[in-house]
């Protein structure tokens, strides 16, 4: 059975909102209200960004004007300099914390 373009980029999408949901969940319910819970929450969501995995949408990722009315290069590009801030973000904050 073969997925149209339209139904593959749905089906990503789904998976994304989905991997979002259970991992920050998960995490929430693994660390409690630790102070690590932010940052890795920031680190998990940030690396589908990083590696494409979502595409254009309404939901998930940097979401202006310039992303999602623009070419879908722009969106990935953007989603992945995105990415790499939250993961290097949450990276230095988890850094600080064990410092602390």
């Amino acid at each position: 059975m073969d997925v149209g373009v339209s139904g593959r980029k749905r089906l990503q999408l789904v998976a994304a909102v989905l991997y979002a949901t259970v991992v920050g969940v998960g995490i929430v319910w693994a660390l409690g209200k630790s102070a690590a819970t932010t940052p890795v929450i920031m680190i998990a969501l940030g690396a589908p960004l990083i590696l494409r995995l979502v595409p254009r949408n309404y939901l998930y990722g940097m979401r202006v004007p310039r992303t999602l009315w623009t070419t879908e290069e722009t969106w990935y590009r953007q989603n992945t300099i995105t990415g790499v801030a939250m993961v290097l973000i949450g990276v230095v904050w988890l850094a600080v914390l064990a410092v602390r």
